[in-house]
């Protein structure tokens, strides 16, 4: 399948394709359609959506991505968020999710102040962002609730995806501590 792909800053994004957006989160995850009837992101507002088009235009896969300086360890570390990455059931399992995070390595690499990508996830997607070269770390993150509006720990899987550092250059086992909502 040929795809094509786009950054749009979430300020340039219009009506139609927020639209699109949502229908192709409410494809990859039902039990929250009602959510993403409302929303094509949870928490922090993306910086901008990355995005996989099919020949007609339509996204086929789609990530938010945000850049923010958390703490880790007592470091101010500045980090783009990933969230609410989703691929369309109808193309999943060819290859399109490993693209779009191909894609996502080569927007992160245009931005020389980004030291590591973050996201944290379930438990059975580990397998498939270490595949697109994250790396599982230890160590729980501290944000902001967007539903309940207080601060929890997350101790859920932790992954970075080191940019413009080592990844020797993470504070391992420490706390994440946001700064503010997940993306």
């Amino acid at each position: 399948m040929i795809l094509t792909t786009h950054v749009t800053p979430r300020a340039d994004l219009t009506p139609d394709l927020e639209a699109q957006l949502r229908t192709l989160l409410i494809a990859a995850y039902p039990p929250f359609a009602d959510f993403w009837a409302r929303s094509s992101y949870w928490g922090s507002e993306p910086e901008c959506h990355l995005w996989l088009a099919d020949p007609a235009g339509v996204p086929a896969a789609q990530l938010g991505c945000g850049r923010r300086v958390a703490e880790v360890g007592g470091r101010e570390v500045t980090l783009v968020g990933v969230g609410g990455v989703a691929t369309h059931p109808v193309v999943q399992r060819q290859g399109v999710g490993r693209r779009l995070l191909r894609e996502l390595h080569a927007f992160l690499h245009t931005r020389p102040e980004v030291e590591f990508a973050f996201l944290q996830c379930r438990e059975e997607v580990v397998p498939f962002y270490e595949r697109g070269g994250f790396v599982r770390v230890p160590g729980p993150a501290q944000h902001l609730d967007p539903d309940e509006g207080q601060w929890v720990t997350d101790t859920g899987p932790t992954l970075i995806l080191p940019v413009h550092a080592a990844q020797a250059e993470w504070p391992v086992g420490e706390t994440v501590n946001l700064r503010g909502t997940p993306w």
